[in-house]
């Protein structure tokens, strides 16, 4: 294992745990909070197309923000995992039938409303880690930055907004050419952009 990459999981398993300890209101709190913030942005009023994901443990919880989505009357979509390991977006609405992928993270079971990543206009990401200059540290799958690190030699690539409780940002991630950058962050305090902003 390189330095970067032992570096990263000692970071993962930090703030995984610092994420593991927020209780059910602060959580139902910060979310909601969340979901206020994003709503007053101007990119979020700009995008019709929003991909999104449905919490999976403690991470995020997006439902209040998916609520928004649709009463803001945009489309909201949800990652699919394919085999080599990047992801596809499906639109989701409410009442869709969900399924558990092999890592009982839910998915949509309809696939016929498929979007691809360039068609996208923001993706709202979960996260591990962030820190101020738009690193993000994800599960360590990679599936994100498989699928968005080739868009950004082109004019499609959406807006990345990490979602995060402010006590997960870090001093600094270490980074590899491959990892994409958060355009900005939303936390339960507020809104940070990076990249564009």
């Amino acid at each position: 294992m390189t330095d970067i990459r032992l570096t990263k999981s000692k970071l993962r398993q930090r703030y995984i745990e610092i994420r593991s300890k927020v209780d059910k209101a602060y959580r139902e709190k910060a979310s909601n909070a969340a979901a206020a913030i994003l709503t007053r942005q101007s990119f979020f009023q700009r995008s019709q197309h929003i991909a999104c994901y449905l919490p999976f443990k403690k991470e995020f919880d997006s439902w209040p923000i998916i609520e928004a989505i649709w009463r803001a009357k945009k489309n909201c979509y949800l990652p699919v995992l394919q085999e080599d390991k990047s992801l596809w977006f499906i639109r989701y609405v409410k009442n869709d039938a969900l399924k558990q992928n092999q890592f009982a993270i839910f998915e949509p079971v309809d696939h016929s409303n498929k979007l691809s990543a360039d068609e996208l206009d923001m993706v709202l990401a979960p996260l591990v880690a962030f820190d101020s200059s738009g690193q993000r540290l994800g599960t360590g799958g990679g599936y994100y930055d498989r699928t968005f690190c080739n868009l950004d030699v082109t004019n499609k690539k959406p807006l990345m907004i990490g979602l995060a409780y402010q006590a997960q940002e870090a001093e600094s991630i270490p980074h590899e050419p491959w990892d994409i950058k958060l355009d900005g962050v939303i936390t339960e305090q507020g809104f940070t952009g990076f990249q564009l902003f």
